[in-house]
């Protein structure tokens, strides 16, 4: 009896444990389900980040397209303005007169080669060719502005201006680099220097007192570059110092007393740090009764006082003398 059960026993437990083995896949169905679930979190997370560096990434600037119709025009006008106007009898005329002379002739070459130009197309090309004969071309508009203190051009295409401490691309450009260099050569001639392959680089100023670096091929080598550095009209005093929190009260109240009690003071520092701001603040304090004579490379102080005597150097000649 006892093998008998022993018998009919045996089958039953291998029942029992098919049972458990047919069971168990499907009890890790649910397992496989809570695994998947964290995959598909971390996918989720994954495309959100992605998205958001996508947002942050800083956009490039679209190229500037030029119209052919209008490039084509303005160089058909400048050749004739070139051909027609005497720009010696310009730059006698006040620059009101001689801008209009240059407007109604742009006006005249528009009418009879019968180009297809707006009226507001010829106000605008007739600005850029007085800009290019009076005055300093594609810089004008640059120059004219009061919020821009430095002008860097690298090259007749690259143009970078800083507004408000940070530096930008401004969309001016120069029709090729033998135009950058007449720019250039007519913003050192005007105080009497040049800047040719012989004197590649030249510091200047222009009659604001901005100052000005210019240098030309074979040194610069993508083209000629040309450095403005722009001064305010209204000269930072040592107030404002103490206001932007450039200097201390303490340090404030030395300058005035260097500059009241006529000591020697050497002033350092790398460029665009604000050495002439700091002479400008300091030359203040000097007594109204005193002769200054200063001697500079490119004169850019702005000296408050009467009795001044501004001198600046002079590069030597082609003979090597001066």
């Amino acid at each position: 009896m006892f093998g008998k059960k022993k018998a009919g026993s045996a089958p039953k437990a291998s029942t029992a444990v098919e049972k458990e083995e047919k069971e168990k896949p499907e009890s890790k169905k649910p397992v496989e389900k809570k695994q998947a679930e964290p995959t598909a979190k971390k996918e989720k997370t994954t495309a959100s980040t992605s998205f958001d560096f996508g947002e942050i990434a800083p956009k490039e600037e679209a190229p500037v397209v030029k119209n052919p119709r209008i490039e084509q025009a303005r160089n058909r006008i400048w050749k004739d303005l070139r051909e027609s106007l005497d720009i010696k009898s310009l730059a006698a005329m006040d620059m009101d007169s001689a801008r209009g002379e240059i407007a109604t002739a742009v006006k005249e070459i528009t009418r009879f080669r019968t180009l297809d130009l707006s009226d507001s197309e010829q106000v605008q090309i007739a600005r850029e060719c007085a800009d290019d004969m009076l005055g300093f071309g594609p810089l004008e508009p640059l120059l004219e502005r009061d919020d821009i203190s430095d002008i860097m051009i690298n090259g007749p295409d690259t143009t970078f201006i800083e507004v408000n401490g940070k530096i930008e691309k401004a969309s001016i450009k120069f029709r090729d680099n033998a135009h950058l260099v007449t720019i250039a050569q007519r913003i050192v001639g005007a105080i009497g220097r040049r800047v040719d392959e012989s004197s590649p680089i030249c510091d200047a100023r222009l009659m604001d007192g901005s100052r000005v670096n210019a240098i030309i091929p074979p040194l610069a080598v993508d083209g000629a570059t040309l450095t403005i550095r722009k001064f305010k009209k209204d000269s930072l005093t040592l107030d404002d110092l103490v206001g932007f929190g450039a200097a201390t009260p303490e340090c404030a109240k030395l300058i005035m007393a260097i500059g009241r009690s006529r000591l020697n003071c050497l002033i350092s520092g790398g460029t665009g740090s604000g050495k002439t701001t700091m002479l400008n603040c300091l030359t203040r304090y000097i007594d109204q009764g005193e002769r200054i004579i200063t001697c500079e490379d490119a004169c850019e102080l702005q000296l408050q006082q009467p009795h001044v005597v501004r001198l600046e150097t002079r590069p030597p000649n082609l003979e090597g003398i001066g």
